[in-house]
């Protein structure tokens, strides 16, 4: 990321955490409204398509491009967003550009978020797909979270890309405390704050909730893993610490670093060159294995 880019996207962040903790005391519906407001402001590629269809009883939007086979197996990406906010809707860039490199639909589910919906609202929703294939699965910050739980529930052997993903909720790790000034538009307390209004009570140390806790026994159920996050970023430890425990079972998840990027970099592959790169690694994982 070049360093006005850099320098424009930090500023963007010291201001979002100024109003929400001093100025606006907003609730995660309000955030909510204001996220998916600023993604309409996305002029999406001609042959983007989008195909809203109900997946089992769970709202989806199916994200495909000129080109795809619509017949292939699709790849579903969770989206994040601390379990309370952003939609299909934020997330329609960077599936369309992994549907167009993969030729690909994309399915884009519109699960339940908190806290109207904690858990398990969100992964009981997932669970209840009667999928017994293997599927590929993205995952990005807590979507990444509640994708690697549906994917140690289904014990299928899903392919699962996760990008940076927000996987211990005990908020008392490395990625609490460090690179929250200028990498992230949230801190400690933000996730102190999201993760308690989507456990509501549950404990931190289920497996469900914090899957990077999640036994031996689980982990190896899971299929090919590609895991991905910034050096200088929010919940990069996170993403360590998950590589070092597939490697302790045995598996070899493929790993990339981005040196110097900010949290969710890899949703604007339209802005950012170094969103480009990871929707290009995403898609050579899905399709060379």
């Amino acid at each position: 990321m070049n360093d006005l880019v850099h320098r424009l996207v930090s500023g963007y962040h010291v201001a979002v955490r100024l109003l929400r903790h001093e100025v606006i005391d907003a609730t995660p519906a309000q955030w909510r409204l204001a996220v998916d407001t600023l993604a309409r402001l996305y002029f999406p590629p001609k042959d983007l398509k989008v195909r809203p269809f109900d997946w089992y009883g769970l709202p989806t939007e199916a994200i495909s491009r000129e080109g795809c086979d619509t017949g292939a197996p699709p790849i579903v990406w969770i989206h994040g967003g601390g379990f309370a906010f952003c939609s299909p809707r934020t997330h329609r860039a960077a599936a369309g550009t992994i549907a167009a490199m993969t030729g690909r639909e994309v399915w884009l589910p519109d699960y339940p978020l908190a806290p109207e919906h904690p858990y398990p609202e969100a992964l009981d929703t997932l669970c209840q797909i009667p999928i017994d294939s293997p599927l590929d699965i993205i995952g990005d910050s807590a979507g990444g979270n509640l994708a690697l739980a549906w994917a140690l529930r289904r014990k299928n052997r899903d392919r699962l890309a996760l990008l940076s993903p927000w996987l211990d909720l005990r908020v008392n790790g490395a990625s609490s405390v460090v690179n929250v000034s200028e990498h992230s538009a949230f801190d400690r307390e933000d996730l102190r704050e999201y993760a308690s209004l989507y456990l509501k009570g549950f404990s931190p140390t289920d497996p469900d909730c914090s899957p990077l806790l999640a036994p031996h026994s689980g982990m190896a159920n899971l299929g090919s893993v590609y895991i991905e996050s910034a050096a200088d970023e929010l919940l990069h430890a996170d993403a360590q610490m998950l590589a070092q425990r597939l490697q302790e079972c045995g598996a070899r998840p493929v790993t990339h670093i981005e040196p110097k990027a900010h949290h969710g970099w890899q949703l604007l592959p339209d802005l950012l060159p170094e969103a480009k790169q990871s929707a290009i690694r995403v898609s050579r994982f899905f399709t060379q294995g």
